[in-house]
């Protein structure tokens, strides 16, 4: 219950940081965050994304970001249907992950990684956080 109380300011957090930017200009400074891609050009570029089910959704805001050893690629898609939520999850759940307590927090275990995926749905933007921590 701990680590779920954790991960709401987060995704919270995600949706302030990322969600407040302004989509319309892209400074430099943002890392490509605002440059509409692809989820195969993401896989060429983050591989540990091929562990995650394809996400069909915008990816024109989106931020990759490496910490004490998690890979962390975090997707904001704005104005988009709840069903693009509940679809992700299906995939997310015929891939394998669980999520065991019903908050949109999907784990599985690979010989490589842990995988993470945070599901969050909140007035029509939805906040997609995918991580991999390797497996010690």
């Amino acid at each position: 219950m701990k680590r779920i109380l954790w991960l709401c300011p987060l995704l919270l957090l995600m949706l302030a940081v990322i969600g407040c930017d302004d989509k319309s200009k892209d400074d430099g400074n943002l890392g490509d965050q605002l440059s509409e891609t692809t989820w195969a050009s993401e896989m060429a570029e983050y591989p540990f994304l091929a562990n995650f089910p394809a996400y069909d959704g915008e990816l024109e805001n989106h931020r990759y970001s490496e910490t004490m050893g998690m890979l962390q690629y975090i997707i904001m898609d704005y104005e988009c249907e709840e069903s693009v939520k509940t679809n992700y999850c299906a995939k997310l759940e015929a891939a394998g992950f669980v999520d065991e307590n019903g908050y949109g927090i999907y784990k599985k275990t690979t010989a490589e990684y842990n995988l993470t995926a945070s599901v969050s749905y909140v007035g029509g933007t939805l906040a997609l956080s995918l991580s991999a921590t390797p497996v010690d």
